[in-house]
């Protein structure tokens, strides 16, 4: 038998544990579903058999076992995982390996479609900084986010991200896609995106009600008197940078009414907002993510594994409120 990890490239690596973990997820909370299908919408979304997936499920079990962690009963160990796929499947098994990118493809996805708009390029770079990602989960991440642009009919998203040196995109883009002109689909994506209104990723995102829901919700939020104003004012008390994190990328970051603030009451000066990297600003509007009245981050046991950086951290003390 051939080794099992040949020809398997990372992204369909962490898809496969994506699955696996979704499935572990619903065995624990007794939510019935179909294995089979899992297998099937796998091997359908990149060009594998089924039952290579199912047998990847049953890598996956064999890593998780010599890890001591539990496995998913029907799934059971077969150890020929591969020299070069184990270290992978081990560093994606880590607890806080596939949030870092999965729970943020909603809100990364936003804003590349606020950079279509603006018929602007990012790079990986500014994508890596923005959302606090390592290349391993930035390759994992694009995939994902190419192959539901695919799914939906629209121009293949990633193509706005480029090297910061050549301004091209990685052969990954022909080579998954097709898409030879890289530039040519940009300007298929800036066209598109003009004139076409965004769409949540609900298939996407995770499965409670916390970062990826939240910033989804905010692709989905109507113009409001006095938004842009507030912002503005927020972006320059807060010299361009989020508090928490200190990310300075402008579309990476919100506007966020400090809790208990309602722009309703008239509550749109500087002093009523927090400059926060769209990510955390989803984690603050769903209570995971606490500033106290001392400037101190606390966060919730959904998000401290993934966020564990900030917890304790003070923000960056900001300008006084500019009316």
């Amino acid at each position: 038998m051939a080794e099992a990890g040949t020809g398997w490239n990372d992204r369909e690596l962490a898809a496969a544990v994506v699955a696996y973990r979704k499935m572990q997820e619903l065995d624990a909370s007794g939510v019935s579903y179909n294995k089979s299908k899992v297998y099937r919408d796998l091997g359908a979304t990149f060009g594998r058999d089924a039952g290579a997936f199912e047998r990847r499920m049953q890598n996956i079990s064999a890593v998780l076992s010599d890890m001591g962690r539990p496995w998913l009963k029907g799934l059971a160990p077969q150890a020929n995982v591969g020299p070069r796929v184990m270290p992978k499947l081990r560093k994606l098994l880590e607890p806080n390996a596939i949030a870092p990118y999965h729970a943020k493809l909603p809100a990364m996805r936003q804003w590349l479609i606020e950079v279509a708009r603006v018929a602007d390029t990012t790079t990986y770079g500014a994508l890596m900084a923005g959302f606090s990602l390592d290349r391993f989960n930035l390759r994992a991440a694009l995939g994902a986010l190419g192959h539901e642009a695919h799914r939906r009919g629209e121009p293949i998203l990633t193509a706005l991200v480029v090297n910061a040196a050549t301004r091209r995109c990685s052969a990954g883009l022909e080579r998954e896609f097709g898409v030879v002109d890289d530039d040519a689909e940009r300007q298929r994506l800036y066209q598109y995106w003009r004139r076409t209104p965004d769409t949540s990723m609900t298939d996407l995102e995770p499965e409670d009600n916390s970062l990826g829901q939240r910033a989804s919700k905010f692709s989905r939020q109507a113009v409001r008197p006095e938004q842009v104003a507030f912002r503005k004012r927020v972006f320059l008390a807060s010299n361009g940078m989020c508090t928490v994190s200190g990310c300075s990328i402008p579309r990476a970051l919100d506007a966020a009414h400090i809790k208990g603030r309602d722009w309703r009451k008239g509550h749109n000066k500087a002093s009523d907002g927090l400059l926060l990297r769209k990510d955390l600003h989803a984690l603050y509007d769903c209570g995971l993510l606490e500033i106290d009245k001392a400037g101190v981050v606390s966060l919730g046991d959904a998000a401290r594994d993934h966020y564990c950086s900030y917890e304790g951290k003070p923000i960056a003390t900001v300008a006084k409120a500019k009316k």
